[in-house]
């Protein structure tokens, strides 16, 4: 019995901390400027996803979001089409890269904020920087492969 809670406690501490390790090798991939590492890291599809869900978030709330004006109705169309059009060109592993390089020293010196997201254990989120001086959020969720990628940033 001791030898299986034991067991157990190994295998909870081991998941806790598997997302902190590939905080390291993303911290490493950007700082020995390793492109080929990074783009393993990162889901760039579910990155461009979730920002155009915030775009559009975004449009529909400043916009309105009423039916049957004209007008309203073209003006959020149009700006979804033309705000989908530039996620696909602005977000890009290299765009994601220099927001992530674009904090002083290393992932790591930089933390300020890292745990678990959701209370399934699949979603972990790392804060870059001290509130109120304009940091960055990412999320990283772990993937079918059981890899954690970051799948979200929030600059």
């Amino acid at each position: 019995m001791k030898f299986l809670c034991m067991l157990i406690l190994l295998a909870v501490t081991a998941y806790v901390i598997w997302p902190f390790y590939h905080i390291y090798q993303l911290s490493s991939a950007i700082t020995n400027n390793d492109k080929v590492a990074f783009e393993e890291l990162i889901d760039i599809k579910s990155i461009k996803k979730v920002h155009k869900e915030n775009l559009e978030w975004q449009i529909n709330n400043t916009i309105g979001n009423e039916k049957g004006n004209l007008v309203i109705d073209v003006m959020r169309e149009g700006a979804k089409v033309l705000g989908n059009t530039t996620t696909d060109v602005i977000i890009t592993t290299e765009s994601i890269f220099r927001t992530l390089q674009k904090k002083r020293g290393s992932i790591l010196e930089q933390f300020s904020f890292a745990f678990f997201d959701s209370i399934y254990l699949t979603r972990f989120v790392i804060r870059l920087g001290k509130l109120g001086q304009n940091p960055i959020h990412v999320h990283m969720t772990r993937q079918d492969d059981w890899y954690w990628r970051v799948t979200a940033i929030y600059d």
